[in-house]
């Protein structure tokens, strides 16, 4: 086992290595078994690895060391154990009846080539050599190999150790060829160079360039789940930035690009889409809060203009469309959608003036799960605001949360009374007189929760007055 490279590695992935060196001595698959891919790409930068991908050097041979793990491991299960997916070749199967390897998940695949059609990025894969295996590769610090039996790290393209050592992220083959065939590699790239925060090679970052068109054959959901992982980086500002100088942004993100066309509070100086990386870089890295950071003024470019639409209101209505063009689940939008239509909720408040509790009440209770996405791009956008800054007002609030100790209580409202107490009470049909009558006991009990049912009654009567028919 090479020492150097588990130095720093979990014992479950040292205890999953052992044994499988163990399983395969002596046998026809003993030095065809490699790691290859991001476990030996993150064990070298010491990083922690979840899950390790196998390639075997033999025809069929991950379903083979598959199979052979199970059966080795007693926990073999037509269907669960492996899980075959006979359309790739490839198999996932883990150790269940060995606790020292317990939640390791191993992905095995024999060693493969590549042909690609112009109008798709899913290739042709066949059987090939662990060379041609590694050609295929996305990233040179992706192709490096760690033969099981003789514990050595491969390196087939020569320069993924070179490019570790000097953090940088280079195709191993021309990349206008590499982002021909497959332009999603192109928001890999960002990725990858956003998640360890390393240099783009000059040669790849011109064919991400001259390809950037190719996007369009990429399905939406694999583009949709590269930008997410891109968000939840720690500084998601710069995988965004560099979709824009690259040319990809305004491709699968429009309305975000649009945004360097709006400026920030009517300033001069800076533009909304400056704002907006300031605030996506402020927020937690979820995606639910990266994305409500990002979307959060998109509507602010037509709202300039017109004065008669709500900017938080537009800009959600903007980002639920994005939204689900972007194939996101429905609950994903809905609390994206909260988040922005609520972040300036205390905006009429300055710095150091708690708003009234009754205001707060509202929050939660219109917010609901939702509240803590809308408090992070709340604090997020009041402290990068050009002026009226409010460094301290959310930190507030929440003190007050916690004072009041009603969270569960707003966030599940129920009221003393429903419509058909008001009905029975009142003599009165049902009618869409009934949700104003509600309304104005939902406000009244947000300014005093200890309401009783008759004076819920009251608050009835007195909308009654008003009311007319």
């Amino acid at each position: 086992m090479n020492e150097i490279l588990f130095k720093n590695a979990d014992k479950k992935v040292i205890a999953v290595t052992k044994k499988l060196e163990e399983m395969i001595k002596g046998g026809f698959l003993e030095g065809k078994v490699y790691y290859v891919g991001g476990c030996v790409r993150d064990m070298i930068l010491g990083q922690p690895v979840k899950d390790i991908d196998i390639v075997v050097e033999e025809k069929n041979g991950g379903l083979t060391l598959a199979n052979l793990i199970a059966a080795k491991d007693k926990s073999y299960r037509i269907g669960s154990n492996p899980v075959i997916f006979e359309t790739y070749g490839t198999a996932d199967v883990r150790f269940y009846n060995d606790p020292e390897c317990e939640g390791i998940e191993l992905e095995c695949v024999q060693t493969r080539k590549e042909q690609y059609h112009k109008d798709s990025h899913n290739p042709e894969t066949c059987y090939g050599t662990i060379e041609e295996d590694a050609k295929r590769r996305d990233l040179t610090i992706n192709s490096l190999y760690y033969n099981i039996s003789d514990g050595k790290i491969y390196d087939y393209n020569g320069t993924g150790m070179y490019d570790i050592a000097n953090q940088i992220i280079r195709t191993p083959t021309d990349p206008d060829i590499t982002f021909s065939d497959d332009p999603l590699r192109i928001l890999r790239v960002i990725r990858f160079s956003c998640r360890l925060g390393w240099g783009i090679a000059k040669e790849t970052w011109f064919g991400m360039v001259k390809n950037v068109g190719r996007i369009s054959i990429v399905s939406q959901e694999r583009i949709t789940e590269e930008i997410i992982k891109i968000l939840c980086t720690k500084n998601a500002s710069v995988g965004i930035r560099k979709m824009l100088y690259c040319g990809l942004l305004q491709k699968v993100l429009p309305d975000i690009y649009d945004m360097r066309h709006s400026f920030e509070s009517r300033n001069p100086v800076v533009t909304t889409f400056d704002h907006t990386m300031k605030v996506l870089d402020a927020v937690e890295a979820y995606p639910e809060h990266r994305l409500a950071a990002l979307f959060h003024d998109v509507g602010r470019l037509l709202t300039d203009k017109d004065r008669t639409i709500s900017p938080n209101q537009f800009s959600a209505e903007v980002a639920e469309g994005d939204l689900r063009k972007m194939k996101l689940p429905n609950d994903v939008i809905k609390s994206v959608s909260t988040a922005i239509r609520h972040h300036e909720w205390f905006s009429t408040y300055t710095d150091g003036f708690l708003p009234p509790d009754k205001k707060i009440r509202k929050l939660i209770n219109s917010c609901g799960d939702d509240l803590s996405a809308t408090l992070d791009l709340m604090h997020a956008n009041n402290v990068h605001k050009t002026f009226n800054k409010k460094k301290t007002q959310v930190l507030q609030v929440l003190r007050r949360i916690e004072e009041l100790d009603e969270l569960d209580k707003l966030i599940n409202l129920k009221l003393p009374i429903n419509g058909n107490d008001i009905m029975t009470e009142f003599k009165i049909k049902k009618g869409p007189h009934i949700g104003v009558l509600l309304e104005a006991v939902k406000d009244a009990y947000l300014e005093n929760p200890n309401m009783s049912k008759d004076d819920c009654f009251e608050v009835v009567e007195a909308k009654l007055r008003t009311l007319t028919y």
